[in-house]
C-alpha cells in the first residue's frame, strides 16, 4: 500500500483505513507545535477523523 502522506510504497500502519508509513508516523509523533509542518499534520488528522464522524441522525417518531 502507498502512504497517504508521502506517497511512497513502504510498510506502515493502517490509521482509520489509510496507510501511513513508519517514517511519516515518526515525523507526526515528534513534530513540535512551533514547526511549520504542525498545521499540515493537524489538518491531516482532522480530515481523517472527518471521514468517520457522520452527521447525527435526528429521530422523529412523528415522521
Amino acid at each position: 500500500m502507498y502512504c497517504i502522506i508521502c506517497g511512497n510504497e513502504k510498510t506502515g500502519i493502517t490509521l482509520l483505513r489509510q496507510t501511513v508509513c513508519k517514517d511519516c508516523i515518526d515525523e507526526i509523533v515528534n513534530v513540535s507545535i512551533f514547526d511549520e509542518n504542525y498545521d499540515l499534520y493537524k489538518n491531516f488528522i482532522r480530515i481523517l477523523l472527518g471521514y468517520y464522524i457522520s452527521e447525527k441522525h435526528q429521530l422523529n417518531p412523528v415522521n
